[in-house]
């Protein structure tokens, strides 16, 4: 059906709805840095979600405006850039998968060596508390004879056993 009027727009150009935001550029260097921060995040976001909901190795490489580079890829960059660039990916994920076993192992080695240096530190600790108990190297200050001691010494003696004893009544009455 036709109109009669002869006014036949179409309504694709009438869509004012979606308006694409204009872009400048950034003026003050704070407001770039922020900018760029925002929108690394937003693309990295997006590479992320495209890699996943596509099953697509992906690989995004940036730079900042103080010329510091930023990468993102799945699985990793690096293997991404390199399926690019010709070589095969495979070679890099067995090198990163080899690194990998190698530290676990040192790492493993490193942990065995800590556990066996604990246990002899414990065992050590053990046989000084044994040795400790079972000698009479430290005998207890009421084993002392007072009957090589000087006034002055017996003066303190007999003051510390008045404090021990004011002390042992003060924390009986307090309970």
């Amino acid at each position: 059906m036709s109109s009669s009027s002869g006014n036949n727009t179409s309504r694709k150009h009438n869509n004012t709805s979606k308006k694409n935001p204009k872009i400048k550029k950034g003026e003050k260097s704070d407001m770039c840095r922020m900018a760029f921060s925002k929108h690394k995040l937003g693309l990295f976001n997006k590479v992320t979600e495209l890699s996943i909901l596509c099953k697509a190795k992906t690989a995004l490489i940036i730079t900042s405006p103080n010329k510091k580079m930023y990468a993102c890829g799945y699985p990793n960059p690096d293997a991404v850039i390199s399926h690019f660039i010709g070589k095969e990916s495979h070679v890099i994920d067995n090198e990163i998968r080899r690194q990998d076993e190698e530290t676990i192992e040192a790492l493993s080695l490193q942990q065995e060596a800590l556990l066996e240096q604990l246990q002899e530190e414990k065992n050590k600790l053990q046989e000084a508390i044994e040795a400790n108990n079972n000698s009479s190297n430290f005998p207890n200050w009421w084993d002392y004879s007072i009957d090589d001691m000087s006034v002055e010494s017996l003066e303190q003696y007999k003051s510390s056993l008045e404090n021990l004893k004011l002390n042992l009544v003060s924390s009986l009455e307090g309970k």
